[in-house]
Protein backbone atom coordinates (compact mmCIF):
# COMPACT_ATOMS: atom_id res chain seq x y z
CA UNK A 1 0.00 0.00 0.00
CA UNK A 2 1.31 3.44 -0.91
CA UNK A 3 2.26 5.53 2.11
CA UNK A 4 -0.36 8.11 3.03
CA UNK A 5 0.67 11.66 3.87
CA UNK A 6 -1.06 14.78 5.09
CA UNK A 7 -1.68 17.46 2.46
CA UNK A 8 -2.71 20.04 5.06
CA UNK A 9 -2.08 20.64 8.76
CA UNK A 10 -3.38 23.39 11.02
CA UNK A 11 -3.08 24.14 14.75
CA UNK A 12 -6.32 23.58 16.65
CA UNK A 13 -7.86 23.26 20.05
CA UNK A 14 -7.50 19.84 21.67
CA UNK A 15 -10.13 17.77 19.88
CA UNK A 16 -11.55 14.53 21.26
CA UNK A 17 -14.03 13.65 18.51
CA UNK A 18 -14.51 14.54 14.84
CA UNK A 19 -17.92 14.38 13.14
CA UNK A 20 -18.03 14.82 9.37
CA UNK A 21 -20.98 16.07 7.35
CA UNK A 22 -22.42 13.17 5.30
CA UNK A 23 -22.36 15.07 1.97
CA UNK A 24 -20.38 18.31 2.38
CA UNK A 25 -16.65 18.87 3.17
CA UNK A 26 -17.45 20.09 6.69
CA UNK A 27 -16.15 18.75 10.00
CA UNK A 28 -17.23 19.42 13.58
CA UNK A 29 -14.50 18.96 16.18
CA UNK A 30 -15.52 18.49 19.82
CA UNK A 31 -13.21 20.27 22.25
CA UNK A 32 -11.67 18.14 25.01
CA UNK A 33 -11.11 21.09 27.35
CA UNK A 34 -14.45 22.96 27.29
CA UNK A 35 -18.01 22.44 25.97
CA UNK A 36 -17.21 23.84 22.55
CA UNK A 37 -17.42 22.67 18.95
CA UNK A 38 -15.02 23.91 16.27
CA UNK A 39 -15.99 23.94 12.59
CA UNK A 40 -13.64 23.14 9.72
CA UNK A 41 -13.69 23.09 5.94
CA UNK A 42 -11.82 20.00 4.69
CA UNK A 43 -11.37 19.64 0.93
CA UNK A 44 -7.81 19.90 -0.41
CA UNK A 45 -7.21 22.46 2.36
CA UNK A 46 -8.04 22.67 6.05
CA UNK A 47 -9.58 25.83 7.43
CA UNK A 48 -11.36 26.61 10.68
CA UNK A 49 -14.28 28.90 9.90
CA UNK A 50 -16.35 29.02 13.06
CA UNK A 51 -17.13 27.64 16.49
CA UNK A 52 -19.96 27.13 18.96
CA UNK A 53 -19.17 27.83 22.61
CA UNK A 54 -15.53 28.74 22.07
CA UNK A 55 -15.66 31.16 25.03
CA UNK A 56 -17.11 28.56 27.42
CA UNK A 57 -15.23 27.94 30.68
CA UNK A 58 -13.20 24.76 30.96
CA UNK A 59 -14.85 21.55 32.12
CA UNK A 60 -15.21 20.84 35.81
CA UNK A 61 -14.49 17.56 37.52
CA UNK A 62 -17.04 15.55 35.52
CA UNK A 63 -16.99 16.76 31.92
CA UNK A 64 -19.94 16.17 29.60
CA UNK A 65 -18.87 16.65 26.02
CA UNK A 66 -21.27 18.30 23.57
CA UNK A 67 -23.28 16.07 21.27
CA UNK A 68 -23.67 17.21 17.68
CA UNK A 69 -25.70 16.34 14.58
CA UNK A 70 -25.27 17.49 10.99
CA UNK A 71 -28.29 18.09 8.78
CA UNK A 72 -28.30 15.33 6.11
CA UNK A 73 -28.18 17.83 3.22
CA UNK A 74 -27.55 21.41 4.35
CA UNK A 75 -24.60 23.09 6.13
CA UNK A 76 -26.48 23.08 9.42
CA UNK A 77 -25.39 21.71 12.79
CA UNK A 78 -27.26 21.12 16.05
CA UNK A 79 -25.18 21.23 19.23
CA UNK A 80 -26.43 20.16 22.65
CA UNK A 81 -24.11 21.29 25.45
CA UNK A 82 -23.95 23.17 28.71
CA UNK A 83 -27.68 22.96 29.42
CA UNK A 84 -28.92 24.25 26.07
CA UNK A 85 -29.34 23.18 22.45
CA UNK A 86 -28.40 25.51 19.60
CA UNK A 87 -28.55 25.43 15.81
CA UNK A 88 -25.61 26.66 13.75
CA UNK A 89 -26.02 27.82 10.13
CA UNK A 90 -23.98 30.12 7.91
CA UNK A 91 -26.18 32.96 9.15
CA UNK A 92 -25.18 32.44 12.77
CA UNK A 93 -26.19 30.53 15.88
CA UNK A 94 -29.68 30.42 17.39
CA UNK A 95 -31.12 28.72 20.47
CA UNK A 96 -33.59 25.84 20.06
CA UNK A 97 -36.37 25.61 22.64
CA UNK A 98 -36.09 21.87 23.25
CA UNK A 99 -35.08 19.78 26.22
CA UNK A 100 -31.43 18.86 26.35
CA UNK A 101 -30.62 15.17 25.85
CA UNK A 102 -27.54 12.98 25.86
CA UNK A 103 -27.89 12.27 22.15
CA UNK A 104 -29.28 14.18 19.22
CA UNK A 105 -29.72 13.44 15.50
CA UNK A 106 -31.58 14.74 12.49
CA UNK A 107 -34.19 12.50 10.91
CA UNK A 108 -33.06 11.23 7.47
CA UNK A 109 -35.29 13.81 5.73
CA UNK A 110 -34.00 16.65 7.94
CA UNK A 111 -37.52 17.66 9.01
CA UNK A 112 -37.31 16.43 12.60
CA UNK A 113 -34.83 16.26 15.43
CA UNK A 114 -34.46 13.00 17.30
CA UNK A 115 -33.36 13.30 20.94
CA UNK A 116 -32.53 10.53 23.39
CA UNK A 117 -33.20 9.74 26.12
CA UNK A 118 -36.21 11.85 26.93
CA UNK A 119 -35.35 14.24 29.81
CA UNK A 120 -35.56 14.32 32.71
CA UNK A 121 -34.28 10.81 33.34
CA UNK A 122 -36.69 8.98 31.01
CA UNK A 123 -34.36 6.28 29.79
CA UNK A 124 -37.12 4.12 28.31
CA UNK A 125 -37.96 6.34 25.35
CA UNK A 126 -36.67 8.94 22.93
CA UNK A 127 -38.41 11.92 21.34
CA UNK A 128 -39.16 13.03 17.80
CA UNK A 129 -39.41 16.84 17.56
CA UNK A 130 -40.96 18.37 14.43
CA UNK A 131 -38.76 21.37 13.66
CA UNK A 132 -41.52 23.27 11.83
CA UNK A 133 -44.23 22.92 14.51
CA UNK A 134 -42.35 21.98 17.68
CA UNK A 135 -44.65 18.98 18.17
CA UNK A 136 -43.08 16.22 20.28
CA UNK A 137 -43.90 12.53 20.03
CA UNK A 138 -42.31 9.52 21.77
CA UNK A 139 -40.28 6.86 19.96
CA UNK A 140 -38.08 3.85 20.57
CA UNK A 141 -35.00 4.41 22.72
CA UNK A 142 -31.62 4.71 21.01
CA UNK A 143 -28.24 6.20 21.91
CA UNK A 144 -24.90 7.01 20.35
CA UNK A 145 -26.07 8.68 17.16
CA UNK A 146 -27.57 7.67 13.82
CA UNK A 147 -25.60 6.56 10.75
CA UNK A 148 -26.93 5.89 7.25
CA UNK A 149 -25.82 3.07 4.97
CA UNK A 150 -23.96 4.66 2.01
CA UNK A 151 -26.41 3.12 -0.48
CA UNK A 152 -29.38 4.65 1.35
CA UNK A 153 -32.52 2.90 2.50
CA UNK A 154 -31.20 1.89 5.94
CA UNK A 155 -29.94 3.55 9.13
CA UNK A 156 -28.22 2.10 12.18
CA UNK A 157 -27.99 3.16 15.81
CA UNK A 158 -27.04 1.80 19.23
CA UNK A 159 -28.99 0.66 22.26
CA UNK A 160 -26.43 0.32 25.04
CA UNK A 161 -26.47 -1.53 28.34
CA UNK A 162 -23.81 -2.52 30.82
CA UNK A 163 -24.26 -6.23 30.14
CA UNK A 164 -24.61 -6.10 26.35
CA UNK A 165 -25.30 -3.56 23.62
CA UNK A 166 -27.28 -3.74 20.38
CA UNK A 167 -26.58 -2.37 16.93
CA UNK A 168 -30.12 -1.84 15.63
CA UNK A 169 -31.30 -1.18 12.09
CA UNK A 170 -34.27 0.72 10.70
CA UNK A 171 -35.64 1.89 7.40
CA UNK A 172 -35.30 5.68 7.15
CA UNK A 173 -38.49 7.51 8.01
CA UNK A 174 -40.08 9.96 10.40
CA UNK A 175 -38.94 7.83 13.36
CA UNK A 176 -36.94 4.71 14.09
CA UNK A 177 -38.83 1.48 13.51
CA UNK A 178 -36.39 -1.26 14.44
CA UNK A 179 -35.98 -4.39 12.33
CA UNK A 180 -35.80 -7.87 13.80
CA UNK A 181 -32.09 -8.51 13.05
CA UNK A 182 -29.58 -6.94 15.40
CA UNK A 183 -25.93 -7.23 16.35
CA UNK A 184 -25.30 -7.90 20.03
CA UNK A 185 -21.97 -6.83 21.55
CA UNK A 186 -20.37 -7.65 24.89
CA UNK A 187 -20.69 -4.92 27.58
CA UNK A 188 -21.08 -1.23 26.64
CA UNK A 189 -19.06 1.84 25.60
CA UNK A 190 -19.31 1.00 21.90
CA UNK A 191 -19.16 3.77 19.34
CA UNK A 192 -21.48 4.24 16.41
CA UNK A 193 -20.78 1.81 13.54
CA UNK A 194 -18.89 3.11 10.51
CA UNK A 195 -19.68 1.71 7.05
CA UNK A 196 -17.15 1.21 4.28
CA UNK A 197 -17.71 3.40 1.23
CA UNK A 198 -19.08 0.46 -0.77
CA UNK A 199 -21.37 -0.57 2.10
CA UNK A 200 -19.94 -4.11 2.33
CA UNK A 201 -18.44 -3.75 5.82
CA UNK A 202 -19.22 -2.07 9.09
CA UNK A 203 -16.75 -1.57 11.92
CA UNK A 204 -17.43 -0.82 15.58
CA UNK A 205 -14.95 0.45 18.17
CA UNK A 206 -15.43 -0.03 21.88
CA UNK A 207 -15.90 -2.44 24.80
CA UNK A 208 -15.60 -1.21 28.38
CA UNK A 209 -13.19 -3.93 29.44
CA UNK A 210 -10.92 -4.29 26.43
CA UNK A 211 -10.06 -1.94 23.57
CA UNK A 212 -11.52 -3.72 20.54
CA UNK A 213 -12.49 -3.14 16.93
CA UNK A 214 -15.00 -5.53 15.38
CA UNK A 215 -15.56 -5.73 11.62
CA UNK A 216 -18.67 -7.32 10.11
CA UNK A 217 -19.71 -8.10 6.56
CA UNK A 218 -22.92 -6.57 5.31
CA UNK A 219 -25.63 -7.72 4.72
CA UNK A 220 -24.72 -11.08 6.30
CA UNK A 221 -23.53 -9.49 9.60
CA UNK A 222 -20.86 -12.20 9.74
CA UNK A 223 -17.91 -11.09 11.84
CA UNK A 224 -14.73 -11.13 9.76
CA UNK A 225 -12.25 -9.45 12.11
CA UNK A 226 -11.83 -9.00 15.86
CA UNK A 227 -8.96 -6.63 16.56
CA UNK A 228 -7.62 -6.17 20.08
CA UNK A 229 -5.83 -2.90 20.77
CA UNK A 230 -4.75 -3.98 24.24
CA UNK A 231 -1.09 -4.31 25.09
CA UNK A 232 -0.69 -6.89 27.92
CA UNK A 233 2.48 -5.15 29.11
CA UNK A 234 1.35 -1.56 28.79
CA UNK A 235 -1.53 -0.41 31.00
CA UNK A 236 -0.65 3.25 30.49
CA UNK A 237 -0.55 2.73 26.73
CA UNK A 238 -3.92 0.94 26.83
CA UNK A 239 -5.49 3.93 28.56
CA UNK A 240 -4.16 6.29 25.89
CA UNK A 241 -6.08 4.73 22.98
CA UNK A 242 -8.76 7.06 21.69
CA UNK A 243 -12.36 5.83 21.67
CA UNK A 244 -12.96 7.65 18.35
CA UNK A 245 -10.04 6.35 16.31
CA UNK A 246 -11.48 4.22 13.47
CA UNK A 247 -12.72 5.14 9.98
CA UNK A 248 -13.17 3.72 6.52
CA UNK A 249 -11.83 6.04 3.84
CA UNK A 250 -12.20 6.09 0.06
CA UNK A 251 -10.51 2.68 -0.21
CA UNK A 252 -13.42 0.46 0.86
CA UNK A 253 -11.52 -2.63 1.99
CA UNK A 254 -9.15 -0.76 4.32
CA UNK A 255 -10.03 0.20 7.88
CA UNK A 256 -7.94 3.01 9.37
CA UNK A 257 -7.01 3.03 13.07
CA UNK A 258 -5.28 5.92 14.86
CA UNK A 259 -2.74 4.95 17.54
CA UNK A 260 -1.27 6.52 20.71
CA UNK A 261 2.06 6.91 18.87
CA UNK A 262 0.58 9.14 16.14
CA UNK A 263 0.67 6.36 13.54
CA UNK A 264 -2.19 5.40 11.24
CA UNK A 265 -2.73 1.67 10.79
CA UNK A 266 -4.24 0.69 7.44
CA UNK A 267 -5.95 -2.66 8.04
CA UNK A 268 -6.76 -4.57 4.85
CA UNK A 269 -9.92 -6.35 5.97
CA UNK A 270 -9.96 -9.04 3.29
CA UNK A 271 -6.24 -9.95 3.45
CA UNK A 272 -5.83 -9.34 7.19
CA UNK A 273 -2.70 -7.27 6.58
CA UNK A 274 -1.67 -4.05 8.27
CA UNK A 275 0.49 -1.18 7.08
CA UNK A 276 1.83 1.60 9.32
CA UNK A 277 1.95 5.26 8.35
CA UNK A 278 3.63 7.74 10.69
CA UNK A 279 1.57 10.93 10.67
CA UNK A 280 1.54 12.91 13.94
CA UNK A 281 4.09 13.62 16.64
CA UNK A 282 1.42 13.06 19.30
CA UNK A 283 -1.28 10.47 19.97
CA UNK A 284 -4.23 10.36 17.59
CA UNK A 285 -7.18 11.68 19.60
CA UNK A 286 -9.78 11.26 16.84
CA UNK A 287 -10.10 10.01 13.29
CA UNK A 288 -12.95 10.39 10.80
CA UNK A 289 -13.67 10.20 7.08
CA UNK A 290 -15.01 13.12 5.05
CA UNK A 291 -17.81 12.82 2.51
CA UNK A 292 -15.12 12.49 -0.20
CA UNK A 293 -13.37 9.64 1.62
CA UNK A 294 -10.38 11.64 2.86
CA UNK A 295 -9.22 11.19 6.45
CA UNK A 296 -9.20 13.96 9.06
CA UNK A 297 -6.91 13.19 11.96
CA UNK A 298 -6.74 15.06 15.27
CA UNK A 299 -3.76 15.00 17.60
CA UNK A 300 -2.35 17.22 20.34
CA UNK A 301 -3.65 20.64 19.18
CA UNK A 302 -3.14 19.63 15.55
CA UNK A 303 -5.50 18.64 12.73
CA UNK A 304 -4.38 16.93 9.52
CA UNK A 305 -6.11 16.15 6.23
CA UNK A 306 -5.00 12.91 4.57
CA UNK A 307 -6.20 11.94 1.07
CA UNK A 308 -6.71 8.24 0.41
CA UNK A 309 -6.31 7.63 -3.36
CA UNK A 310 -8.75 5.01 -4.62
CA UNK A 311 -11.02 4.35 -7.59
CA UNK A 312 -14.43 5.84 -6.90
CA UNK A 313 -16.71 3.27 -5.29
CA UNK A 314 -20.48 3.42 -5.18
CA UNK A 315 -22.42 1.37 -2.67
CA UNK A 316 -24.79 -1.11 -4.28
CA UNK A 317 -28.45 -0.69 -3.16
CA UNK A 318 -28.84 -4.44 -3.69
CA UNK A 319 -26.96 -5.07 -0.44
CA UNK A 320 -29.55 -3.08 1.50
CA UNK A 321 -32.41 -4.70 -0.43
CA UNK A 322 -31.05 -8.14 0.50
CA UNK A 323 -30.90 -7.19 4.17
CA UNK A 324 -34.41 -5.75 4.17
CA UNK A 325 -35.84 -8.78 2.38
CA UNK A 326 -34.85 -10.93 5.35
CA UNK A 327 -36.18 -8.66 8.09
CA UNK A 328 -39.46 -7.30 9.40
CA UNK A 329 -40.29 -4.42 11.73
CA UNK A 330 -40.70 -5.32 15.38
CA UNK A 331 -43.70 -4.11 17.43
CA UNK A 332 -43.50 -0.65 18.98
CA UNK A 333 -44.36 -2.00 22.41
CA UNK A 334 -42.28 -4.29 24.62
CA UNK A 335 -38.55 -4.74 25.06
CA UNK A 336 -36.44 -4.69 21.92
CA UNK A 337 -34.51 -7.82 22.91
CA UNK A 338 -37.76 -9.82 23.09
CA UNK A 339 -38.32 -9.38 19.35
CA UNK A 340 -34.96 -9.37 17.57
CA UNK A 341 -32.76 -12.17 16.30
CA UNK A 342 -29.44 -11.70 18.10
CA UNK A 343 -26.13 -12.28 16.33
CA UNK A 344 -22.59 -11.48 17.42
CA UNK A 345 -21.34 -12.30 13.94
CA UNK A 346 -20.41 -15.83 15.00
CA UNK A 347 -23.54 -17.29 16.63
CA UNK A 348 -27.22 -16.51 16.13
CA UNK A 349 -30.02 -16.77 18.69
CA UNK A 350 -33.76 -16.35 18.18
CA UNK A 351 -35.91 -14.72 20.91
CA UNK A 352 -37.76 -17.94 21.71
CA UNK A 353 -34.45 -19.75 22.26
CA UNK A 354 -33.15 -17.07 24.60
CA UNK A 355 -36.38 -17.13 26.62
CA UNK A 356 -35.80 -20.76 27.65
CA UNK A 357 -32.02 -21.25 27.69
CA UNK A 358 -30.76 -22.31 31.14
CA UNK A 359 -27.26 -23.58 30.36
CA UNK A 360 -24.33 -21.99 28.55
CA UNK A 361 -20.82 -23.22 27.83
CA UNK A 362 -17.77 -21.47 29.33
CA UNK A 363 -16.78 -20.26 25.87
CA UNK A 364 -20.17 -18.67 25.17
CA UNK A 365 -20.51 -14.87 25.24
CA UNK A 366 -20.70 -13.42 28.75
CA UNK A 367 -24.15 -11.92 28.15
CA UNK A 368 -25.46 -15.38 27.17
CA UNK A 369 -24.00 -16.97 30.29
CA UNK A 370 -25.67 -14.33 32.49
CA UNK A 371 -28.98 -14.79 30.68
CA UNK A 372 -28.86 -18.57 31.15
CA UNK A 373 -28.18 -18.11 34.87
CA UNK A 374 -31.11 -15.72 35.20
CA UNK A 375 -33.43 -18.12 33.36
CA UNK A 376 -32.28 -21.02 35.53
CA UNK A 377 -33.14 -19.03 38.66
CA UNK A 378 -36.56 -18.25 37.22
CA UNK A 379 -35.96 -14.47 36.96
Amino acid sequence: MTAVQAIARIPTASLGKLVCHPKLPLVAGIDQDRPAVHLYYAERVLREFGAVGADSPEYGKFPEWPVVAWHPERPELVVSAGGETVRWTRDGTSALDIAVSFDVAFSPDGQSLWTSPTPPDRYDRSDVIDLSTGAVSPARTWDGGIVAHPAGGLVATMQSDQGASFVLFSRPGDRLRFLDRALILESNCWGLPVFSSDGRYLAIRGNTYEHQVLVFEFPSLRRVRKISLRDPKGRKRNASWSWANVAFGARPGVLWIGTPSGTLLGWDVERDRTTKHKLLRSAVTSLASTSAGDLVVAGDCELALVPVPSPRTVADPATVAEFLANTTEIPDEGLTEDHVVHTDGVGTWRPEELATITKAAPGDPQWLQFLAEDNARGN
